[in-house]
């Protein structure tokens, strides 16, 4: 395929090498033949480099001190040439070994699409899948967290200002919300994939799970600089239970995909109760959910 486009998948690690083998071997394992996996390790010191060391020519990768994600994700797609790119956090990684070629066709079809989204699953700590996350960019006022799952996005280097960073290295909850909404004020045009495209892997050291801090200042930072475009629906539970539903049968047929990342199913009853029932932990903490309202109030008020 001489003709076919390059793509970049970019990786920011930092101490999770038990989760790090997942990831590489989910890029490894696509179909597409033109893939370039970049790894931007931050210095860590717990068995990460003896990973990254075993896997030859397969993975580009540096590892030295940084300022944190966004400041790896910066330097790994410096370090990238693709004309398509996506990012797949370290405890992450591509679900299905067709992945990359599904995204390099979405693009082919639709020359103005800029990004390319996807559906993703939501796995534990183990790799079991809990449920599926359905991702839309909604017409009206945004939800708190991003609407799209970060590892299943995928652009073309092009719609990225050379003269820019990628991602804004002060952020460290919000880094890919902000890049989302710096597209999508610019006339991107985002489209969507309906396949589950990526992993997203719950597990208690996740950074959404440790920065409520960081979900408050930062949240009022993107609403002071894109104006009030947040909003927690009205009928936030009853909307949450309907997206939930419409991945019904989705999670019937997970296994009508061959598997890139070593996830693994419960049985059918069981695992379309957990998707209805929503029995796994949620992705914001209550404090995240009650400070972000007020954020998004205030503001709204102001305007």
């Amino acid at each position: 395929m001489p003709d076919a486009p390059l793509v970049s998948i970019l990786t920011p690690s930092f101490d999770q090498g038990r989760f790090l083998r997942d990831c590489l071997d989910s890029v490894a394992r696509q179909t597409y033949p033109r893939i370039e996996h970049v790894v931007v390790d931050g210095g860590s010191t717990d068995g990460t480099l003896a990973i990254l060391e075993s896997t030859g020519d397969a993975v580009r990768w540096t590892s030295e001190p940084d300022r944190g994600q966004a400041d790896a994700v910066n330097k790994a797609f410096e370090a990238s040439t693709g004309q398509i790119v996506g990012w797949v956090n370290s405890d992450d990684g591509l679900f299905a070994v067709d992945t990359v070629a599904r995204v390099v066709a979405a693009f082919a079809r639709d020359p103005d699409a800029g990004v390319v989204y996807g559906d993703a699953a939501l796995v534990d700590e183990s790799g079991r899948i809990l449920r599926h996350h359905r991702s839309r960019w909604p017409a009206g006022p945004l939800p708190l967290a991003s609407p799209l799952v970060q590892p299943a996005v995928f652009f073309r280097r092009a719609v990225i200002d050379p003269d820019e960073p990628l991602l804004r290295v002060e952020l460290h909850r919000f880094l890919d919300y902000e890049l989302w909404l710096r597209l999508h004020r610019r006339g991107v045009r985002f489209v969507h994939l309906p396949a589950v495209l990526a992993v997203d892997r719950d597990h208690p050291q996740r950074k959404v799970r440790t920065t409520d801090e960081a979900f408050v200042r930062e949240s009022a930072q993107l609403v002071e600089e894109y104006g009030p475009v947040f909003a927690v629906p009205r009928l936030r539970r009853a909307a949450g239970l309907l997206r939930r539903m419409q991945g019904l049968s989705a999670v019937w047929r997970w296994e009508r995909y061959e598997p890139a990342f070593p996830w693994r199913v419960d049985r059918r009853l069981r695992r379309l109760v957990r998707q209805v029932a929503k029995l796994d932990p949620v992705q914001l903490t209550d404090e995240q959910r009650r400070l972000g309202r007020e954020v998004a109030d205030v503001k709204r008020r102001r305007s």
